[in-house]
């Protein structure tokens, strides 16, 4: 299985989904669906660090790239959520250069960044993987920045030049609060701004994701030029499933 990087890279147009239940067996699902990647979420979702490694394990088992959004922005969250051996981190919260700068230093282990090392962690097959495991990971491990507010879409040049970024995920609902418009995320406002911020990336030449929750709007994004959509979460597509269903079988 290729890491996230080499999608990130493959200048090809690939898929992903939240995942915000605790299910192992949806993590399957998508994988076997023929998704490209799955982002663990534990910033909104019930998820634990033991929970994730658990579907971190079902992805692996499915045969699709698992990342991890963190729940906050520290040393500890994205140590943990590379340790259980995902492929990369999703940082949330990022609006300045600054920001982007210590997420990746919290990824990379020495002389790269400041992650913590311990030989026996699940990404290192627990011991097995050898002492090459530091390096390995530090050439592999992804880090996507999740830019979701206005002085993000600001700076979104300086943060996209960021050196050890790999791609970048934009939010339009927070977004959409950002910029004055809450929920509103196919506001003109919100939409041009994140059609700027697409733009900018293929100057940048950096890939460039964002999340949507319908079918044609993610075939437009991909139309305007995104290297990959995150299409939906898991939770609110069943949801979205079940009500469909119910309508249109019983009035």
């Amino acid at each position: 299985m290729i890491p996230f990087k080499e999608l990130a890279h493959s200048n090809r147009r690939f898929l992903g989904m939240f995942i915000q239940s605790t299910s192992s067996e949806l993590v399957e699902i998508v994988g076997y669906a023929g998704f490209d990647f799955v982002i663990i979420d534990m910033e909104h979702g019930p998820i634990d660090y033991s929970t994730s490694r658990i579907l971190v394990q079902a992805a692996d088992a499915a045969g699709i790239v698992s990342t991890i959004r963190v729940a906050e922005r520290s040393p500890v969250s994205v140590c943990k959520a590379l340790d259980a051996g995902a492929s990369g981190v999703v940082i949330p919260g990022i609006s300045s250069v600054s920001d982007a700068m210590a997420a990746i230093e919290y990824a990379k282990y020495a002389p790269l960044g400041t992650r913590g090392a311990c030989p026996c962690v699940r990404a290192n097959r627990y011991g097995f993987g050898g002492e090459s495991f530091y390096k390995r990971a530090n050439e592999t491990t992804s880090v996507i920045l999740l830019l979701e507010g206005k002085s993000a879409m600001e700076s979104f040049d300086t943060i996209s030049s960021t050196k050890g970024l790999d791609a970048i995920l934009l939010g339009p609902v927070d977004l959409s609060h950002s910029l004055g418009f809450p929920g509103q995320i196919h506001h003109p406002v919100v939409t041009n701004t994140l059609i700027d911020m697409i733009n900018k990336s293929k100057e940048l030449n950096v890939c460039v994701g964002v999340f949507c929750t319908e079918l044609q709007e993610a075939k437009r994004w991909y139309e305007l030029g995104v290297n990959y959509v995150v299409y939906n979460v898991d939770t609110m597509l069943f949801a979205e499933t079940c009500s469909e269903v119910k309508a249109n079988l019983i009035e």
